[in-house]
């Protein structure tokens, strides 16, 4: 009895996590197409009358951080792997937007936006708003420690 109860919750978790990874949409970028970063942030504990949409944190920024050739930096080995695992779980919800990763080419065409909420859990990737998994807003934020906190 036992091992059939453990055996019909292995079952349900399987299919739990697997429906999350087919509804999961990765960051879609090879990570050898990335040339520069610029990390945005507006500080949470300055209050606006309105959430920031990705566009308005673009506008609205008090701090901005660029890695011109980050492939050539130090932190190329810490955000190599977190553009691989870098994905959103569709929800719609609206966030308010306080750090932004912006990726670009060799040609400096944007190839791919990450907004986060202030918990780094929630934000748009792409125009898509919802749960954000991966590392990324941890690897930003400990970049603007000491400049912008």
């Amino acid at each position: 009895m036992k091992n059939a109860l453990a055996l019909a919750l292995l079952a349900l978790a399987f299919t739990t996590l697997s429906a999350k990874t087919l509804t999961a949409k990765p960051l879609g970028v090879a990570p050898e197409q990335v040339q520069r970063v610029e990390i945005l942030y507006f500080p949470e504990r300055v209050l606006v009358r309105a959430a920031l949409s990705p566009e308005r944190l673009e506008q609205l920024y008090q701090y901005k951080l660029e890695i011109g050739e980050v492939r050539e930096s130090a932190e190329w080995q810490r955000l190599f792997p977190l553009l691989r695992e870098t994905s959103v779980e569709p929800s719609g919800h609206a966030y308010d937007h306080r750090t932004a990763v912006l990726l670009f080419d060799k040609d400096g065409r944007r190839i791919a936006s990450v907004y986060f909420d202030q918990f780094g859990a929630g934000g748009t990737i792409n125009g898509e708003s919802g749960t954000i998994s991966g590392g990324i807003y941890r690897w930003a934020k400990s970049l603007l420690k000491g400049v912008a906190g």
